[in-house]
């Protein structure tokens, strides 16, 4: 099934202008798991479409997308984005909206109940997450924060049938979770370079 977007690109564009206008500074670990979240509340809303031409692998640190690790880890975006189709805006609205304030820690709640990472990291680190269980996996509700609900509805109105769960283990409040390409977690994250061309001399 072909993905609605032409790039992943076009995605991160969006929600670094949304980003922007609310004033909300972003890393690439964070960006990285709004664009899962997107791919499956999407899949999960759409039979099992992707969002996106974006494969995503499991790490002990969470959901990472290889190509845009590295082209985030070098400094690349683009200039200008083909605008999305309604249905994409709407997913990325209602994601937005929630995410923007939660911190890492608190989007790490989420994923550590989340079935399809679960799964994929029984087959081994960096496999690679299914398209059909993450929407699986986001079909019914979102695990819970405390005693709020991630995500009550799907962008065009459908209700989750949500429960609440109660996290037993979790990494410390004060901690920063930052990955690797190769899925180890580190502390910090700096960008190395930028990237420039001739014919576009500056593409961030």
């Amino acid at each position: 099934m072909r993905p609605t977007t032409r790039s992943s690109f076009d995605i991160l564009y969006w929600l670094r202008a949304a980003a922007q206008a609310s004033g909300r500074p972003v890393d690439p670990a964070f960006l990285i798991k709004l664009l899962y979240f997107a791919q499956a509340v999407y899949a999960a809303g759409h039979e099992q479409r992707k969002l996106m031409p974006a494969t995503f692998l499991a790490t002990d640190a969470g959901p990472i997308e290889p190509d845009i690790f590295l082209a985030l880890e070098q400094g690349f975006s683009l200039n200008t984005a083909v605008a999305l189709n309604a249905d994409a805006e709407e997913t990325l609205t209602t994601i937005w909206q929630i995410c923007r304030d939660k911190s890492d820690t608190e989007l790490d709640l989420i994923l550590y109940h989340d079935a399809a990472m679960k799964a994929a990291l029984s087959r081994g680190r960096n496999s690679e997450i299914i398209l059909a269980e993450m929407a699986a996996a986001y079909k019914t509700g979102w695990p819970a924060l405390g005693n709020e609900n991630a995500f009550n509805k799907f962008p065009d109105g459908t209700a989750f049938e949500a429960s609440c769960s109660t996290l037993k283990a979790a990494p410390n409040a004060h901690q920063e979770v930052r990955f690797t390409a190769d899925g180890r977690s580190v502390t910090k994250w700096i960008p190395s370079k930028r990237i420039v061309s001739k014919n576009s001399p500056l593409l961030n």
